[in-house]
């Protein structure tokens, strides 16, 4: 009898998990919800400020990344990716409530960098095989998408090229060989 009862219990465990994985399968390629990514461009704003904060050089929101990751996530960006991208900006605002009693856009700059910590750390792919199967399957995590956008679109904007970068409009001959000072930007061309 006792084995009866262990083979129901393992089939009922099983039938449990194969269940719940292939919810979550379907999950991630439910139609996305871009309304609400839409209604949140003022946290996408903070988010890609504290990624390229304005110091000497201009910042993530004078540069208008905000507008270039929305266009992005909505336009460009696989079902799968869309998804995981906008269950992590629903989350964050009630991780930051949650942890120090307000929205992310009122946190002060080191509340938000904590917040930001705990996506980065929460999305971290496996490492090898494992992670190229999720990243294809289910695509990059919130956090990963969110930091590759803003870089994007930040060094790719005409202020990010120009004042954050060493720009040269009309580039000479090519020199393979030049010596670096100390302190130089990084080259805006290749």
């Amino acid at each position: 009898m006792k084995r009866r009862q262990a083979l129901l219990g393992i089939t009922l465990l099983s039938a449990g998990s194969v269940a719940f994985s292939s919810y979550k399968w379907l999950s991630w390629y439910k139609k996305p919800d871009l309304v609400y990514v839409h209604s949140q461009k003022e946290l996408l704003a903070a988010l890609a400020e504290t990624i390229i904060p304005t110091t000497d050089t201009p910042g993530a929101i004078e540069a208008g990344v905000p507008d270039f990751i929305l266009k992005m996530v909505v336009e460009n960006t696989m079902t799968a990716s869309q998804n995981r991208f906008i269950d992590g900006l629903k989350a964050v605002d009630p991780y930051a409530i949650n942890r120090f009693g307000k929205p992310y856009v009122k946190c002060t700059r080191d509340q938000q960098n904590e917040v930001m910590r705990h996506f980065e750390n929460a999305g971290k792919p496996f490492e090898g095989i494992p992670g190229k199967v999720e990243r294809k399957l289910i695509g990059n995590s919130f956090f990963t998408t969110l930091k590759q956008y803003t870089c994007v679109g930040y060094f790719t904007s005409r202020l990010g090229a120009t004042r954050s970068l060493a720009y040269v409009f009309t580039p000479g001959g090519y020199t393979g060989c030049v010596p670096l000072i100390t302190g130089q930007k990084s080259w805006a061309i290749r």
